[in-house]
């Protein structure tokens, strides 16, 4: 009680002195800032760096400005609030947990929303899933040390492989690009008892860069029927040096050690179902440019360390190896050619059985090329021969057409297909466990329209259609894993940006989706909207989500009971400026309706709910 006390008179002394001094600020904080732009060059498609314009893919972007207005520190939060056609499942104040294998989980037109990986995350480029089971855990991904988060909507597997089966979201870590220092210390304090406290620190000496983060986040949770306590600590690092003008080297690490509990559902609340996990990871660049092109070399790795109150121990790794040279054979053409290497796996023991150690490796060559044609067409192929140890080889072909009628206008039509291989967790553990399994499978097929207006109006819209096959699913009894589902999925996208004048932006987004009986966690319509007003020195922002027609999976006894979910909206509110020089405030307000609702069966999720914190920039 005493530490609370000392929290709250802190902050309520330093609103206090914002509110005295705020006239005497000149402009909003840096961080927080509005961005004009239409054209972005985005590299997650191709590989190589290209007008967002000129490719068939569907592509979201969140950039740094959008990043430091959100009202939330969560990768999987941020997207959610930005990209059509994306879900995630959560339950908390903070953090999205575990909780029944159902928490934390993540879609992309209506495929995944499991503890199976549909949706690849990539840390700048480098695959991060958990070895072992084949998942992410979503508490892992925080924005801190975030320059952008570029997200491909529709299979990747044609470039990254396994697990790329319905979209890709990569977190590009922030750099400095001009010379010079900077530092950014930040507290803040909340509903719950939720406190924040956080450093970020980079600079840039000629040749040489870096950028470093570290945060703690801690809150009591908002369910009183049980224990939803969670506590997160988070580390980034980054370095390159120019050996010279044609060469660079980079590292990047992430450190993440998750302290949480699982408060069950509201009908037979938890106690003392507790989880700890540490996930880090890495990789080492090196981006050679020559009269071949440009030459890149990661070398990556991937670990976790897992305890849960069950019993559940375990240690996973991913280790690997990618190449890939980018060139220019003739004019109007660009060409990848790349080779990737990884293997993963672990060790893992339970109250009931040791699983022993257990590894796999996939490899594959691929190809990927782009030819422009007339000044209008830009046609683009390519075809990945995957290999896994168990399963032979996987042909994943791609292509797609881009027709620019007009400078601003673009239409585009692209197929592709994603594929996952089982993970470790459905071909040995547990009763459902089934080594004969072999991947799931996707096809894509998608038409898009991009319009231009201007320097005021970005409007796409994107027509699909996906068409999956030897879905792998319970059967029983006795319960087991087999290949038997199929599925197909058609709807379609809208994305609008308007700027009406310099210091005023919004945004929306608009899916809707006729899923097919094999979807969950996966709404059948979805809304997302912003808005963003510079007024002097303060940047208001506001954003909203509107779920409908949806179903969530209960596990249970080795099988998945679904549930129609109620439709909920919810609004936040965020404001934020410069109180002195250096000196800033923002004010997070979420759920300001105070909706009553459920993002996963069985998990009320918090009221209204505020967090102010202070930041110093210097």
């Amino acid at each position: 009680m005493k530490t609370h006390l000392q929290w709250t008179v802190v902050f309520l002394i330093l609103a206090g002195f914002s509110f005295t001094h705020a006239s005497t600020s000149e402009t909003a904080a840096d961080s927080i800032q509005i961005k004009y732009h239409f054209n972005p060059v985005v590299k997650t498609a191709s590989k190589i760096a290209h007008a967002q314009r000129d490719l068939a893919a569907s592509i979201s972007l969140i950039d740094e400005a959008d990043i430091d207005v959100l009202p939330t520190p969560a990768v999987f939060d941020a997207v959610q609030s930005r990209v059509p056609g994306l879900y995630v499942t959560q339950w908390g104040v903070m953090g999205f947990g575990v909780a029944g294998s159902a928490a934390g989980k993540i879609s992309i037109r209506g495929t995944g929303g499991s503890a199976n990986s549909c949706v690849l995350i990539l840390r700048n480029g480098r695959p991060d899933f958990m070895g072992l089971m084949g998942c992410t855990i979503a508490d892992e991904f925080s924005t801190d040390g975030v320059e952008r988060i570029e997200i491909i909507r529709g299979p990747g597997s044609f470039l990254y492989g396994t697990n790329a089966i319905s979209g890709i979201i990569n977190i590009i870590p922030k750099q400095m690009h001009h010379g010079g220092f900077s530092t950014r210390i930040t507290t803040g304090y909340g509903n719950y008892d939720s406190r924040i406290l956080a450093l970020s620190h980079g600079g840039k000496l000629g040749a040489f860069d870096y950028y470093i983060t570290a945060n703690t986040r801690k809150t009591d949770g908002h369910r009183t029927d049980g224990n939803s306590f969670y506590e997160g600590d988070h580390y980034t690092f980054h370095t390159g040096y120019a050996l010279s003008e044609n060469t660079m080297i980079d590292m990047n690490a992430n450190l993440a050690n998750i302290s949480l509990f699982d408060p069950g559902r509201s009908d037979n609340p938890f106690s003392n179902n507790w989880y700890d996990i540490r996930r880090y990871g890495g990789d080492f660049n090196v981006i050679h440019n020559s009269r071949l092109g440009e030459t890149n070399l990661k070398l990556h790795g991937n670990f976790g360390k897992h305890h849960f109150f069950d019993g559940w121990n375990s240690k996973d790794r991913t280790l690997g190896l990618m190449i890939y040279q980018n060139m220019k054979p003739w004019k109007g053409q660009t060409a990848t050619i790349g080779f990737d290497w990884k293997r993963y796996g672990g060790e893992a023991v339970d109250a009931s059985a040791d699983y022993g150690t257990i590894y796999l490796t996939e490899y594959a060559p691929y190809i990927h090329m782009q030819q422009l044609f007339w000044q209008r067409f830009i046609l683009s192929a390519g075809l990945r021969a995957e290999h896994h140890e168990l399963y032979g080889h996987e042909l994943l072909p791609k292509a797609g057409l881009v027709y620019h009628p007009f400078e601003s206008t673009s239409i585009r039509l692209s197929m592709a297909r994603g594929f996952r291989s089982p993970s470790i967790r459905e071909l040995y553990f547990w009763m459902p466990a089934n080594a004969e399994l072999t991947p799931d499978r996707l096809w894509n097929y998608e038409l898009g329209f991009s319009q231009q207006i201007q320097s005021k109006l970005n409007l796409e819209i994107v027509l699909f259609q996906s068409d999956g096959s030897n879905l792998i699913q319970f059967s029983g009894p006795p319960p087991k894993w087999i290949n038997s589902g199929s599925y197909s999925h058609t709807g379609y996208e809208c994305t609008a940006t308007l700027f009406p004048v310099r210091s005023f932006e919004l945004g929306a987004t608009w899916t809707q989706m006729s899923l097919s009986e094999n979807a969950y966690n996966a709404p059948g319509k979805k809304l997302t909207a912003y808005i963003q007003y510079q007024l002097g020195p303060v940047l208001l922002s506001a954003d909203m989500l509107m779920v409908s027609d949806w179903k969530s999976a209960e596990p249970m006894n080795a099988t998945v009971i679904l549930h129609e979910m109620d439709d909920y909206t919810v609004l936040n509110l965020s404001a934020g400026s410069k109180i002195l020089k250096g000196l800033g405030i923002q004010v997070n307000l979420r759920n300001v309706l105070d909706a009553e609702y459920e993002s996963m069966y069985g998990y009320p999720m918090p009221g209204r709910t505020l967090l102010s914190k202070l930041y110093y920039e210097m």
